[in-house]
């Protein structure tokens, strides 16, 4: 059950007419705060204050909405500010967009800032105004034409665009650097960093069978 706060006038949750059945939206405006969980197949747009989790088809985060909670959805976009999680196929964070968590997703752009853990199936594009802190962010393609501090492993291609900074460890298969683009920290080829990993697990393996003998 969600409770409500706000305008008397105004204390509600918006829904589409009955002339648009197929498209099941939940609207919460800019005067409401609400605490409670959404969950369903629908869509949710948030515009005012929101303490609870969202897990439907698709979920938009106004320039001046917070929500504090995860969010679970197959499209997500975000101009607000989120504290939690996402899960989704497929997030843009624009220009005003904030995430504080982990992110797992196939693919998302980044126009705004991000500062959790990024896993991403195919795709993350920083764009030249996105800027990105995190402890891992991790892909098969990878670009980035913003600024990006922590570390990176690309498994297939990571790019750096004319704007780009990335500070950190990298990891990668194949790195394409434009001019302009920067980069400061170590490099190692992703198929290296499988090797080693590969033969530490062997030693550490070797190591045991000796002890337990």
């Amino acid at each position: 059950m969600a409770l409500f706060k706000g305008n008397q006038k105004n204390e509600k949750v918006q829904t589409p007419s009955n002339n648009t059945p197929k498209t099941k939206a939940t609207f919460v405006s800019q005067d409401l705060e609400v605490t409670g969980d959404f969950k369903g197949t629908g869509s949710v747009l948030i515009e005012g204050i929101l303490h609870g989790n969202i897990t439907v088809n698709s979920i938009v985060i106004g320039e001046n909405a917070v929500v504090n909670g995860s969010l679970n959805a197959k499209s997500i976009i975000i101009n607000g500010k989120l504290n939690g999680n996402i899960i989704c196929d497929s997030l843009e964070i624009m220009k005003k967009g904030y995430v504080s968590n982990n992110i797992t997703v196939k693919k998302v752009l980044i126009s705004g800032r991000s500062d959790g853990e990024i896993n991403a199936e195919n795709e993350i594009s920083i764009h030249h105004e996105g800027s990105v802190k995190s402890s891992k962010m991790r892909s098969k393609r990878i670009s980035i034409d913003g600024s990006f501090n922590g570390n990176v492993i690309a498994s297939e291609l990571l790019t750096i665009g004319p704007k780009g900074s990335v500070k950190g460890e990298t990891m990668v298969k194949n790195i394409k650097i434009h001019e302009g683009g920067k980069i400061l920290g170590s490099i190692n080829t992703y198929i290296e960093v499988k090797e080693k990993i590969q033969q530490k697990e062997f030693k550490k393996h070797q190591r045991s069978q000796r002890t337990s003998k």
